[in-house]
């Protein structure tokens, strides 16, 4: 009699979990036809996304120039000593044209050995070379030529990359930034009443300023009034500023209902 009942709660234990198994099967299969016809008839996140580009054209208000001076000396002590001197000389130049200590900045500065070939002995050091670079914040542009030519003219052997930009960069970021979403809102209105789509809340937005129509170089001008036959005078150049174009991408994205 022990053992039936023993082989019956056996059984019984069997049967429950048989039953457990069964009852998670069809909980489980049926939650996944939910999802695939939930997803079939397109209640899932539908998203469209829109992308348009504003331009805002303004007059640059800052020059960026390179002044630079060569120096080559026996030592390189002697060196250093001449070209800190024409340095110093066209800095005081600079203030005379109106030009801040705070809007002069160091770009470069190298020492090194200076190299020359013979015959006899190949490659011999034949003593040292200084170049050095400073960047130059113009702000009144009627003053560009004159500090180029008097740079030159106490010293600096090389000038170039004249560059024009824009001192408060985001207001002409700004406009052009209003532009886009004006014209990525239109587009996706457009879209939606082709389509026959319903535009729901926007739920991203991206942007990215397209950096090729960003700052234009004027080109190398260089100035090399010494060290060809002696010291000229070099004359002031007329230089235009012209307009530069600030270019905005915006991407718009909306949920669809």
């Amino acid at each position: 009699m022990a053992m039936e009942n023993q082989k019956f709660d056996v059984s019984r234990r069997m049967f429950v979990v048989i039953l457990l198994l069964i009852v998670g099967a069809i909980l489980f299969w049926s939650f996944r036809m939910y999802e695939i016809y939930r997803n079939a008839g397109g209640n899932y996140v539908r998203e469209i996304s829109v992308e348009a580009e504003g331009k805002a054209y303004v007059t640059p208000d800052i020059a960026m120039l390179n002044l630079g001076v060569n120096t080559r000396a026996e030592t390189a002590a002697k060196a250093v000593e001449e070209n800190t001197l024409k340095m110093n000389k066209i800095i005081e130049e600079l203030g005379k044209n109106g030009v801040e200590k705070k809007d002069i900045q160091t770009s470069s500065y190298y020492l090194n050995p200076n190299y020359k070939w013979t015959e006899k002995e190949g490659s011999v050091q034949d003593g040292y070379v200084l170049d050095q670079t400073v960047t130059v914040k113009i702000r009144d542009f009627s003053k560009v030529g004159a500090v180029m030519a008097s740079a030159t003219n106490v010293g600096a052997n090389t000038i170039g990359n004249l560059q024009f930009t824009i001192d408060d960069r985001e207001s002409a970021k700004e406009k052009a930034r209003e532009e886009a979403i004006v014209k990525a809102r239109e587009k996706a209105e457009k879209i939606a009443a082709q389509t026959g789509l319903k535009l729901g809340k926007m739920v991203n937005y991206y942007e990215y300023e397209d950096y090729y129509a960003m700052d234009k170089s004027v080109g190398p001008y260089m100035g090399m009034a010494e060290g060809l036959g002696g010291r000229e005078m070099m004359p002031a150049p007329d230089i235009q500023s012209g307009q530069q174009e600030v270019t905005l991408k915006v991407t718009l994205s909306y949920k669809l209902r």
